[in-house]
């Protein structure tokens, strides 16, 4: 199945962290700080996105602004336009 973003959607695929194993027992439910930016791979980008960004472009982005839709078992990670803070190069 082919996933096309629209509104200022930009399709990415980001590199999973892994959780580091500290020795240390927290509460359960406790979730440990997560870096805010992360970096991901443009894969498809909307028609009415105000920037070109070319894909295959490595971007920085606000990790608390990504967004996941499953659909038909597949996870497809989206991510607005604007809560682009860079591009890598």
């Amino acid at each position: 199945m082919k996933f096309s973003p629209k509104n200022r959607y930009l399709l990415v695929q980001t590199q999973k962290q892994e959780d580091a194993d500290t020795g240390v027992l927290l509460p359960e439910g406790y979730a440990l700080r997560k870096d805010k930016y992360v970096t991901a791979t443009v894969l498809d980008t909307a028609t009415d996105c105000k920037d070109v960004i070319a894909h295959g472009t490595q971007v920085v982005v606000d990790a608390s602004m990504l967004e996941e839709v499953s659909v038909s078992g597949q996870t497809f990670e989206i991510v607005l336009e604007n809560y682009v803070v860079g591009l890598l190069q």
